[in-house]
């Protein structure tokens, strides 16, 4: 069985059998569906979602490269929100955006912190508006076509939370076109974030 197999069952039966999940889970060999398992069983255990959420993140740093190392943990932080585990997901989060600078090139690290703004959702205002200043720092640095798409999602999630905020970010963009792009998305109610468990 394929690894995103693997993580699609463990998905189906964290649900109702975490226990089973969590075997399953740790059986998978792939680091990044391994960590995104381990969330998912996070997120649906009754019992030390915390201690499960700190062996997705301990299969996150096997990854491949820092991209995949940062990006992956956006599962594990959402899993501990939705569990109102505010304070550690904030605390995870916190700490993971100290090592998105590191990933290169630019447009990669506007896909992780996009996978992490949505994360950031399910923490607080404060959380989303955060990573949205980096994502839109990225943009202005850097000229892709993925770092522009990051910083429209990056206001639109904003927006939702916190419009005057949301505003005062898409002003600041300097590229003129790409400012335009967020004020459309701002004038059409923002976006919702992802979600990360089905």
């Amino acid at each position: 069985m394929s690894s995103t197999k693997q993580r699609d069952l463990v998905a189906s039966l964290a649900k109702t059998d975490s226990q089973r999940a969590l075997q399953k889970a740790r059986k998978i060999s792939d680091p990044w569906f391994h960590a995104q398992a381990l969330a998912y069983v996070a997120r649906y255990c009754d019992q030390a979602p915390i201690s499960i959420a700190d062996q997705a993140a301990k299969a996150a740093e096997a990854c491949v490269d820092t991209y995949q190392q940062c990006a992956v943990r956006a599962w594990e932080i959402a899993a501990l929100a939705e569990k109102s585990h505010n304070k550690s997901a904030a605390s995870r989060l916190k700490a993971i955006l100290s090592k998105v600078r590191q990933i290169e090139p630019p447009s990669s690290r506007s896909e992780a912190l996009t996978l992490l703004i949505n994360a950031a959702a399910y923490i607080n205002s404060d959380a989303v508006e955060t990573v949205a200043k980096l994502v839109v720092r990225v943009t202005d640095c850097h000229s892709h076509w993925r770092c522009d798409r990051a910083a429209v999602n990056a206001i639109g999630i904003l927006y939702r939370f916190n419009p005057k905020s949301a505003a005062h970010l898409s002003k600041s963009v300097s590229n003129a076109k790409l400012r335009s792009k967020c004020d459309k998305i701002i004038a059409a109610g923002g976006s919702s974030p992802r979600s990360f468990f089905w």
